[in-house]
């Protein structure tokens, strides 16, 4: 199966990544371009906090809102994703502000001294490190949302890219965590309010994260599904790209994400005429032999470096064509 044939495919998830500066965006973003242009509704979202998307296409997305993309023929729609907002956003829905004196109640009551502690807890939510897997939680949104065929996640460089791949499990038993601790105090802040006599406002906070955690398993599910995810693995010719793009591998195994598409970009031309041209095109053939060999049971596409950036839309349409 050739690279193009993802146009074919129905993909819900696209991923792309790889060690920096290899041009994971540029392929994110020609092959979102290429899908939409086939005729599938397309949502291109970006975890990098470098805006890398609004540079690729020269536009910007970095509002935090999504945006369509204009002088593609057809949807294609973008969005950045302010680790921050995500997770005020979300932590709106898990961390309810509880006020300290129905606490000091709570806690003076009989057999519920355990709840002493709980406010500050709810509080502090999200706790410490929460950024990316809160980034996480606003993708997985769209596991179920029928607006969009195929969302393209132009993942962070690969580093963040790992610890992403942590996340849908570590979602699961967090929220789980929420759901008990909510269920808890639910159940406690109805018996002070009946005790004395405070309105019984409805707390939809647990159906909240009832709904979060179902379209985590849903996105989990789908992850692993390789009728409906793929991931594109992108690197260039050297041996520092290389071994890194191999532990990548590791960890999607681990986690059973598909990825059968390797992306070998910016391979030197040929040009008899330089020495160091050829010196380094001669570097990178001996490199893409390793990679052949190495991923062998991939598709592997090697593209020439360009001679300009690849920025703008007319750029990315020229890209496309080759990398398809």
């Amino acid at each position: 199966m050739a690279i193009n044939e993802i146009l074919e495919m129905e993909l819900k998830f696209l991923l792309v990544g790889g060690k920096g500066g290899v041009g994971k965006t540029s392929v994110a973003s020609a092959l979102a371009i290429a899908l939409a242009e086939s005729g599938k509704r397309v949502l291109i979202i970006s975890t990098d906090p470098a805006h890398s998307v609004s540079d690729s296409f020269d536009l910007d997305f970095s509002s935090g809102e999504i945006t369509k993309v204009e002088g593609v023929k057809g949807e294609l729609f973008a969005l950045e994703i302010n680790p921050e907002a995500a997770g005020e956003e979300i932590s709106k829905a898990i961390g309810q502000q509880v006020d300290s004196d129905q606490f000091a109640n709570i806690s003076a009551m009989p057999g519920l001294s355990e709840l002493q502690g709980f406010g500050e807890d709810m509080q502090s939510i999200p706790p410490p490190g929460m950024d990316e897997a809160l980034s996480f939680a606003k993708i997985l949104e769209y596991a179920d949302d029928e607006s969009y065929d195929t969302v393209v996640l132009d993942t962070a460089p690969t580093g963040h890219t790992l610890r992403l791949l942590n996340i849908p499990e570590f979602l699961d038993s967090f929220l789980g965590r929420m759901l008990k601790m909510k269920a808890f105090l639910s159940n406690a802040m109805k018996m002070v309010k009946s005790l004395f006599g405070g309105n019984q406002e409805k707390d939809r906070t647990i159906e909240t994260l009832e709904a979060m955690k179902e379209k985590v398993l849903i996105a989990r599910d789908q992850l692993m599904d390789p009728e409906k995810t793929q991931f594109v693995k992108v690197m260039i010719p050297t041996m520092m790209s290389i071994f890194e793009t191999e532990r990548l591998v590791e960890e999607l195994n681990q986690h059973m994400i598909p990825h059968r598409y390797v992306v070998v970009n910016m391979v030197n031309p040929d040009n008899k005429e330089c020495q160091y041209c050829t010196h380094r095109r001669q570097e990178h053939l001996r490199n893409i032999n390793y990679i052949n060999s190495a991923f062998s049971n991939d598709d592997i596409i090697s593209i020439e470096a360009f001679d300009r950036e690849i920025r703008g839309l007319d750029m990315l349409f020229e890209f496309g064509k080759v990398l398809l």
